[in-house]
């Protein structure tokens, strides 16, 4: 079987699952023969696949069609300028965290030298962007997840940031740091309870529960606990940079003014909600 009928008889069988089936066949298909598949469509579309490249691909397809996401299958995530190791109990990156990443750098000069601290690490990849762009930052980042500390460790012993960045198991609703930052970044939980309920099959099986839902009412708990009281390890003329939910920025926006902030830019998607903000302290 060459590669153009693989291709289009794996399609047929997730064209009813996947919105991204013509993307999801080809990368799995690049998985098993370690070669840029897109490129080989153009070149050889009658390479002739192995039986075992077969056999290999197919046991893949079978994982896309349970619905398990692409990262979970690969295992790793593309993101910023890494390739994430993903493991089964931490979130996948999303490219709109990209975005929050593109909002920091935009108002931090490339050569400052800055103390960052990162509430809710995950995979690592939102420090590991702003270790990697800024060359003279170093930082703090904290999890309650033992899954996430052992994950976000791993990568960043991959691109040699460990001696950057200090990682620790803590419960940021409990406790704060001791240090004052001159940035402070977190992608919490932000879903409420009957948001969560209504995400896709595939997120609420395959993604950790305790990384999306932050409560049952507004979904603030954890911007209210970095708000009022992370400002304290703030300095002034610090930023915070958050990602958001929908139909929160609003109540954030409140809540910043009130303890001393100013919103220096915002990311809207095309459905007009914010999803990540960068406040300046002022007070």
């Amino acid at each position: 079987m060459n590669i153009q009928e693989v291709l289009h008889q794996s399609k047929e069988i997730l064209k009813n699952i996947s919105s991204t089936a013509d993307l999801d066949v080809e990368v799995l298909l690049s998985k098993v023969l370690n070669k840029d598949v897109r490129l080989e469509k153009i070149t050889n579309l009658s390479y002739e696949i192995t039986e075992k490249e077969k056999n290999d691909f197919n046991e893949l397809i079978k994982l896309r069609k349970r619905k398990i996401p692409l990262a979970k299958i690969l295992k790793v995530k593309n993101f910023w300028n890494f390739e994430v190791n993903v493991d089964d109990k931490v979130l996948i990156p999303r490219p709109e965290t990209e975005v929050l990443i593109d909002l920091i750098v935009s108002k931090i000069s490339k050569n400052k030298k800055i103390n960052f601290f990162e509430l809710g690490i995950g995979s690592g990849c939102i420090s590991m962007s702003i270790l990697d762009y800024f060359k003279n930052a170093k930082g703090i980042a904290w999890d309650v997840s033992k899954q996430s500390i052992v994950s976000s460790t791993k990568n960043i012993k991959k691109y040699g940031f460990e001696q950057r960045l200090k990682i620790e198991k803590r419960d940021g609703l409990l406790f704060r740091p001791k240090q004052m930052f001159d940035l402070i970044v977190s992608n919490p939980p932000y879903l409420k309870l009957s948001d969560y309920i209504s995400l896709d099959k595939a997120i609420k099986v395959y993604e950790p529960k305790n990384a999306l839902i932050a409560d049952n009412s507004l979904g603030l708990k954890f911007y209210n606990r970095i708000i009022k009281f992370y400002k304290l390890n703030l300095k002034l003329g610090g930023l915070l940079a958050l990602e958001i939910g929908d139909n929160q920025f609003n109540l954030l926006y409140n809540l910043l003014l009130k303890n001393g902030f100013r919103i220096e830019k915002k990311y809207r998607l095309i459905n007009n909600q914010v999803r990540c903000l960068v406040a300046k302290k002022i007070a």
